[in-house]
């Protein structure tokens, strides 16, 4: 029997154009463009692999801003609530999320999520896990010790950040640029809402409820090593308390979405490696969809039973 003919290129990019629209933009592509991407796309193809002249193809379309522009429209105009906060209802009992650093990007994630009830100590700081570790071993303490508050001059501060107040001299030391960028706690309004955000921690961390510590940070050779020792003193001095550490991954995912990997587990504990469309832009991630990813996997750490 004969072999059957291959589908001619042309026609496997028509496609692939054509599915790429309807589904990020919702309509038929314009026949001048689907003509000129034909073209682009086939030189691609002659110098790469096809995987990866589609796969490139599809995330131009996806991160254009009508796409970006239709997916929020279809969530109403609320962000990401409406996508996140059901997978916590839908919990077996309740758990609260907290933001557990590294920086505030954890915090307006979880915010826009639904998730964040309350303010806590690391929502609007850039803090390395190691320091968020001495944080937990001794309840808070060295964190509010004003000593070692530095204010950040103005002309030091990067250009156009409305953050970059102060900066927690011993912590820096250690573990590297620990940053105060929502309050001043040189000044007595901003010791006072740190003070307050301690106090709602240690509450939670002393509750007999589930609860969430959601952790984003960059990988480094340390980030292993520093997810055990928290897994260690959260089992020691915290009840119900689940860790999930997701380290951000250098370089693109292979394909058009964000790609997570459990790299280890620690009893309800959880170390994620993940390979990000975007980077943290102020309290958030550019891409929209690289929060959905996040918080759904840090979500889907498992259930925990109250001692």
């Amino acid at each position: 029997m004969a072999a059957t003919d291959p589908v001619p290129l042309r026609n496997v990019l028509e496609t692939v154009i054509r599915a790429t629209h309807h589904s990020f933009l919702g309509r038929e592509v314009d026949p001048a463009w689907m003509t000129a991407f034909v073209e682009e796309l086939g030189r691609r193809a002659t110098t790469q692999s096809l995987t990866d002249v589609v796969t490139d193809f599809i995330k131009i379309i996806y991160t254009s801003p009508e796409a970006q522009t239709r997916l929020l429209a279809a969530l109403g105009g609320r962000g990401i609530e409406p996508i996140i906060a059901p997978g916590l209802a839908a919990r077996p009992s309740p758990l609260s999320c907290i933001a557990f650093g590294c920086t505030p990007s954890t915090a307006g994630m979880l915010r826009r999520g639904g998730l964040r009830k309350w303010a806590g100590p690391f929502d609007w700081m850039t803090i390395p896990p190691a320091a968020v570790r001495d944080c937990v071993v001794d309840d808070f303490a060295s964190l509010l010790i004003t000593s070692e508050f530095e204010p950040i001059p103005p002309n030091e501060r990067p250009k156009g950040s409305n953050g970059y107040l102060c900066r927690h001299r011993r912590f820096s030391d250690l573990y590297g640029e620990t940053i105060f960028h929502h309050y001043d706690p040189t000044e007595q309004a901003g010791h006072a809402s740190l003070e307050r955000a301690v106090l709602r921690a240690r509450e939670a961390m002393r509750g007999l409820h589930g609860k969430l510590l959601m952790q984003v940070t960059d990988e480094t050779t340390e980030s292993q090593q520093s997810f055990n020792e928290t897994c260690d003193m959260l089992d020691r001095l915290a009840r119900g308390a689940i860790l999930v550490t997701i380290v951000m991954v250098d370089g693109p995912p292979s394909g058009p979405f964000p790609e997570m990997e459990l790299a280890q587990t620690r009893g309800a504990h959880r170390f994620i490696r993940c390979h990000t469309l975007s980077r943290p832009k102020g309290i958030g991630f550019a891409d929209m969809l690289d929060e959905v990813v996040l918080l759904r996997g840090a979500l889907a750490a498992p259930q925990i039973t109250s001692m």
